[in-house]
């Protein structure tokens, strides 16, 4: 019960919601507008890109012992 808990959080919920709504999208008998289409297509990417990044990058200057303030100086 726990594992189930810890999966909800919004990240889950919007990825699992845009995923969804995107195969609906593609599969179901319906003509969207390409053009919103298209649009919800990039917005889709760039929120899962985003998200699993963005988790990646926070992990790996974890693992190096650096800190936040450090890792952005090294950005700058």
């Amino acid at each position: 019960m726990k594992n189930l808990l810890s999966l909800i959080n919004m990240k889950s919920l919007i990825t699992l919601a845009m995923t969804a709504a995107l195969i609906a999208q593609l599969f179901l008998p319906v003509n969207p507008n390409p053009e919103a289409q298209s649009l919800f297509c990039t917005a889709y990417g760039a929120i899962i890109a985003y998200f699993f990044t963005k988790r990646s990058t926070a992990s790996s200057g974890e693992q190096t012992g650096q800190s936040k303030e450090k890792q952005e100086d090294n950005v700058a």
